[in-house]
Parts: C-alpha cells; sequence; structure tokens
C-alpha cells in the first residue's frame, strides 16, 4: 500500500556533529590522546565507521577494535574528559550554517536536533555555537533505547515537534544518520564533510556540497513530492528451503511484506503479512535482518519504501500453508533457486542476509 497523502514538509531537523559543528577533528583528536596512552592509534577505517555513533557505542565498537585494558565505559570518561573541556575553545561551526538556520526562522519553521551525542555535550556544543534557542527540540542518544541507523532520535525529535515525521526534513552527514531518517519515514538531504564524502548515503532524497546550497535550494526541498513508508516482512525457512509467492497476475515471485500500520512494529507487521498471504500459521521469528531502503517510482511518483526483514521458521515444523490470500501460490524453493528466482534484486538481499544467519547458527 502506498500512502496518497502528499503534502509539504513543515519541520526541518538537524544533526549536530559533522554536519552543524565541525567536531569530527575534535572527536578524533580525543581518541587518539586516550589510544595514545596504550601504544595504539585510531585508523582511518575505524573513525570513518563510527561516524553517527553514540558515543557509548563508539566506545564499545574501540574496545573491541583495540586490545584496551579498559572498559568501554572507562575509555569513554577519559575521552570525555579530554573533549568536553576542548569543547568551549576549539569547536566551530560549519560553513553556512547561520545563514540557513536565519532563512528557515524567517520562513517559521519549527526546528530540531537529533543528535547521537550525549545530553551533557550537546548543551555545551550548542551553547559553543551561540545555538541555544534555537531550536525548539532537541533529542540526544541517551536518551532512546536505539542509537543511529535506528530511526528511534529522529522520532523523538519529531515527536517533540508536534510534527508527523513524514512532513520533516532531516538535514544529515553520515551515512548512519541518513538511515536513522529514511527509516523515521523522513525526507533526508545530506551534506557530507571531508569524511563522509566519499561515502553511499542509500534513501537519500539529494547530496549537497555545502549547507549554502541547502538554503539556497529550501523552496525546492521543502515542497518535496515523493511519498515514503516502512514496510515489514519475512523470509521463512524451512529446512535448505525458502517460501516464496508467486504472483501469476504479475508474472512475479516475491517474498512475504506489507505496510507496517499505525501502532504496529515492523515485527508484527512481518508476522501479520506472512500469515496472510503465504496462510502459513505457528511461525518463529529467529532473527532481526535489518533494514534498507528501497526507491522506486510508482504512479509518477518517486516512491522511498524503508523495509525491516525478520528470519523466520515454522514452529510446527510443517511446510504445507492453507488459506492464503487468492493472489499469491506459496512456493517452497532452494536458496539457489529463491535467488535467481525472485523478481526483485532488494528481495533477494534478504535472502542472502538470512542465508547468512542460518548458517551462523
Amino acid at each position: 500500500m502506498i500512502a496518497d497523502d502528499i503534502r509539504g514538509l513543515a519541520a526541518v531537523i538537524f544533526d549536530l556533529d559533522g554536519l552543524m559543528a565541525d567536531s569530527e577533528p575534535l572527536a578524533e583528536w580525543a581518541w587518539n590522546q586516550v589510544l595514545a596512552r596504550y601504544g595504539h592509534r585510531l585508523d582511518e577505517r575505524t573513525f570513518r565507521e563510527i561516524l553517527g555513533m553514540r558515543v557509548a557505542d563508539s566506545a564499545r565498537f574501540i574496545c573491541e577494535r583495540f586490545p584496551l585494558p579498559l572498559s568501554p565505559e572507562e575509555a569513554l570518561a577519559e575521552r570525555d574528559e579530554l573533549f568536553l573541556r576542548a569543547v568551549p575553545a576549539r569547536l566551530r561551526a560549519r560553513p553556512g550554517l547561520y545563514p540557513l538556520l536565519d532563512e528557515l526562522a524567517a520562513r517559521a519553521l519549527p526546528l530540531g536536533v537529533a543528535t547521537s551525542g550525549h545530553r551533557r555535550y550537546v548543551t555545551l556544543a550548542l551553547r559553543t555555537l551561540g545555538l541555544e534557542g534555537r531550536f525548539q527540540a532537541v533529542a540526544t542518544g541517551d536518551e532512546v533505547e536505539r542509537g543511529k541507523p535506528a530511526p528511534d532520535i529522529y522520532l523523538l525529535a519529531a515527536e517533540r515537534l508536534s510534527v508527523s515525521p513524514d512532513r520533516c526534513l532531516a538535514l544529515e552527514d553520515a551515512p548512519l544518520g541518513a538511515t536513522a531518517a529514511c527509516a523515521a519515514g523522513m525526507v533526508c538531504v545530506v551534506v557530507p564533510n571531508e569524511w563522509t564524502a566519499s561515502l553511499d548515503f542509500p534513501g537519500a532524497y539529494r547530496v549537497f556540497p555545502s549547507l549554502s546550497e541547502v538554503r539556497e535550494a529550501l523552496d525546492d526541498l521543502l515542497d518535496v513530492q515523493s511519498v515514503r513508508y516502512t514496510a515489514a516482512g519475512g523470509v521463512v525457512v524451512h529446512g535448505d528451503c525458502v517460501l516464496v509467492l508467486r504472483r501469476p497476475g504479475r508474472g512475479e515471485v516475491r517474498l512475504p511484506k506489507g505496510h507496517v500500520e499505525p501502532g504496529e512494529s515492523p515485527q508484527e507487521t512481518a508476522l501479520r503479512e506472512v500469515r496472510e498471504e503465504s496462510g502459513c500459521t505457528g511461525l518463529e521469528v529467529r532473527a532481526d535482518l535489518g533494514t534498507q531502503v528501497v526507491e522506486f517510482e510508482h504512479k509518477g511518483r518517486h516512491v522511498v519504501r524503508t523495509e525491516r526483514y525478520f528470519l523466520m521458521t515454522l514452529a510446527d515444523d510443517q511446510a504445507s500453508s492453507t488459506g492464503g490470500e487468492q493472489q499469491f501460490e506459496p512456493i517452497w524453493l532452494t536458496w539457489e533457486e529463491a535467488l535467481a528466482t525472485l523478481t526483485f534484486e532488494a528481495e533477494r538481499e534478504w535472502v542472502w542476509r538470512a542465508r547468512g544467519v542460518v548458517e551462523d547458527l
């Protein structure tokens, strides 16, 4: 199902680090100060991988990557001591930030911040940059259960602005953040920095070289006529076979999935859609296969669908099904047959992911 309610965007939500604040060099310096005490140095690959993470998550990542005689909590404490002390003197705004904020204020648009940073740092950073009072809502990484690329931070910011996520324009600089914004159902515009310029941003509506160019394009950006929605489905495995649905009326072979309805979790949607479309019951969710963003054209509209899939098995050990939707014919194929037969490339990606999880079980 594709929503027909397409409206202009009504709020703008900013990431902080790397987008508004030129904080990446300072963060790299602080981590290197900690690592140098134990004979290590932060390599470029590791630093790129932690961009957009909550600092607590990045501390766990670094402690797994380097043999440190520290717990993640201890590493984080050492890093924060250096980083927070340096912020007032060394943190700078990214070029073009203040004119963009002035233009948005002139349009009377509500503004928010959705950042992986913790509240203590975010308060200090906004004060240092002279941005206190410029945002009607601020959501920080320590206020949500899951950090980016999960959508939690963006959803919280939209809730605090009292604006539906699908009416928010999100500004990001890193892939993890762009994925989070898209998963929240927002239109995401990316302004990469020197660390992220060479990376991919699946699902992003546009990529701009500077905040100044975002300001120049605001009229078009705020009138985006794209449709964005979230879907969920399942890769059902039985022995060495995968369940697919043949749809003769359209000449398709696809996996079961459907639109996530209001108040319904992606897992609930996935279970419901698999049961309804295939007729399989007694399903057990074995693993969350993650998310991916799929873009396509539908009836002249640009559609961005954020998909969430789950690996499932049949609890009753029965590969038969009855009572599914009439338009679908459930069939069981080997992994290789499913990969060769599925109509849509994005769905082959889900089978690859499921196969990798099964092999690791």
